[in-house]
């Protein structure tokens, strides 16, 4: 039993040929029908000269171009807290997160990464340390200015080298 043509998906067996008579050579067809599928063209590799990861499935998209930023910021503004808790130079990496989670947001935009929460998180945390290490300089700078308080410490009772 036969389906209509219309029932038929691309998907089906292709419709054998007969059979060739006895003397006769088998007519080889190789035309589109003939495939089990139908051809489907692959995609293009995700960049020039590189292969598909392993097991990476049909349609594979490689991620954007400029992920890293969002990555990097989010890291550097980690260091720079852990940086100003444990030796007060945490603007060091402050002011790298700032700048690259503005590149990072800005790529977003453009459409060539999809990270702008690293970025955002990154930004938010080099803007933390650097208001938290100006809180501290000028808290510093108002605690030496005091000249009781800078006669205090720098008192010889209290030092331990004579």
């Amino acid at each position: 039993m036969t389906q209509p043509d219309e029932w038929k998906s691309p998907y089906d067996p292709p419709k054998q040929p007969d059979a060739p008579q006895p003397g006769q050579q088998p007519e080889q067809q190789w035309d589109q029908q003939a495939q089990p599928y139908p051809a489907q063209p692959y995609p293009a590799p995700p960049y020039a000269g590189q292969p598909y990861p392993y097991g990476a499935p049909y349609g594979y998209v490689a991620p954007p171009e400029k992920n890293a930023l969002g990555v990097w910021s989010l890291v550097l503004g980690i260091l720079s807290v852990f940086l100003l808790f444990s030796c007060l130079v945490g603007f060091l990496a402050a002011v790298p997160a700032v700048i690259t989670g503005h590149l990072s947001r800005k790529a977003v935009r453009e459409g060539q990464a999809d990270n702008g929460g690293l970025a955002l998180g990154g930004i938010i945390t080099g803007w933390v340390t650097i208001g938290l290490t100006l809180v501290i300089v000028v808290g510093l700078v108002l605690l030496f200015s005091n000249p009781e308080f800078r006669e205090g410490y720098f008192s010889p009772q209290y030092s331990d080298y004579e």
